[in-house]
C-alpha cells in the first residue's frame, strides 16, 4: 500500500504542532527542568534519557494528559510522546503481516492509546508504563484477527474452472453470502473495501459516519458468519453465477447487491488478496 501508516500520520503531526502548540513550562512542571517553554519533541527526548528522575517523566506525563482530555491537539502530543513505546508494540505486533494488516494493528494501538489516555488514573506512578500496557494488547490482539480473519475466497476456488482468479472469486463468495443471508450487502462492502480493495479500516470508518471499534466490530461479527458459512459449505462462489443482481438481507428484505460486490465476469486482473 501506498498510503502512510497510522502510527507515521500522528508522528507528523506531532512534529508540526509541536514547536508552536505543544509547549510546557518547565517551572510548572518540576523543579528538575528549567524555567523555560519546553516543546513535547524536546521533553520526549528528556524522557528517553535515562538520567531524567522518575518524578519528572510523571508531571510531564500528568500535564500531557490533562491538557489532551481538553484539546485534540494535546491529544496528539500523548500520543507523539509516547510513539516509542507505540511503535515497539507495532513492530510486535505486526511481524509477518501485511501492509494492510500491520495499518489495522497500528489503528487498533491508537485507540486503545486515546482511551487510556482519557481514563488513566494519574495518580499512578510510572505513568508510562500504565499507559502504554494497552497498546501492546490491542496490538496483539488485532494480529490474532488479522491472521485469523477468513479470506472471502477460502476452500472456493474450483481449480476445474481456470476461469475463475483469486480476487474475482473473492468477490463471487461475498456475492454468494449476501445472496444466501449470511452476510447483509453493507457487511460485504466493509469487508470488501477493507479485505480485498486493503482500504484501511479506520478510513472506512470515517466515510461511514461510525467510529473505528464500531467497524471492527462490524466486521468481526460478519467475518466470523462468512467463515463458518464456509466451513460449512453453505457459501460456494458457484453460488453468485446466476444472472439476477438481487440478495435476500439476514433479516429478509431483498437488496440489490452492493456495487462493490455486484454481479461480476467470471474473469478479472489478478490480484493478491487481502490477508
Amino acid at each position: 500500500m501506498g498510503s502512510r501508516s497510522p502510527l507515521h500520520v500522528v508522528e507528523n503531526a506531532f512534529h508540526h504542532l509541536a514547536p508552536t502548540h505543544l509547549l510546557l513550562n518547565g517551572d510548572q512542571v518540576h523543579p528538575w527542568l528549567e524555567p523555560r517553554p519546553y516543546p513535547l519533541t524536546e521533553l520526549r527526548r528528556i524522557l528517553l534519557t535515562n538520567g531524567t528522575p522518575y518524578e519528572v517523566r510523571d508531571e510531564v506525563w500528568r500535564h500531557t494528559i490533562r491538557a489532551a482530555r481538553r484539546s485534540s491537539d494535546w491529544m496528539t502530543g500523548a500520543l507523539g510522546l509516547c510513539m516509542p513505546a507505540l511503535r515497539a508494540a507495532a513492530t510486535r505486533a505486526g511481524r509477518g503481516l501485511t501492509p494492510a494488516d500491520r495499518h489495522e494493528v497500528e489503528s487498533a494501538i491508537l485507540t486503545a492509546t486515546i482511551q487510556q489516555v482519557r481514563t488513566i488514573n494519574l495518580s499512578y506512578w510510572r505513568l508510562a508504563w500504565y499507559l502504554t500496557r494497552p497498546a501492546h494488547r490491542a496490538g496483539l490482539s488485532a494480529r490474532k484477527h488479522e491472521m485469523d480473519a477468513p479470506t472471502p475466497c477460502g476452500g472456493a476456488r474450483n481449480e476445474s474452472d481456470p476461469g475463475l482468479d483469486t480476487r474475482g472469486s473473492c468477490e463471487l463468495v461475498l456475492i454468494a453470502a449476501v445472496r444466501g443471508g449470511v452476510i447483509t450487502s453493507a457487511e460485504a462492502d466493509l469487508i470488501a473495501s477493507t479485505r480485498l480493495e486493503e482500504n484501511m479500516l479506520a478510513d472506512v470508518a470515517q466515510r461511514l459516519g461510525i467510529s473505528y471499534k464500531t467497524a471492527a466490530k462490524r466486521r468481526e461479527r460478519a467475518e466470523k458468519r462468512l467463515a463458518e458459512a464456509l466451513r460449512s459449505g453453505r457459501v460456494q462462489a458457484s453460488a453468485a453465477l446466476g444472472s439476477d443482481s438481487i440478495a435476500p438481507d439476514v433479516t429478509g428484505t431483498v437488496l440489490p447487491l452492493p456495487s462493490k460486490v455486484a454481479a461480476l465476469p467470471v474473469s478479472h486482473p489478478r490480484l493478491r488478496p487481502a490477508s
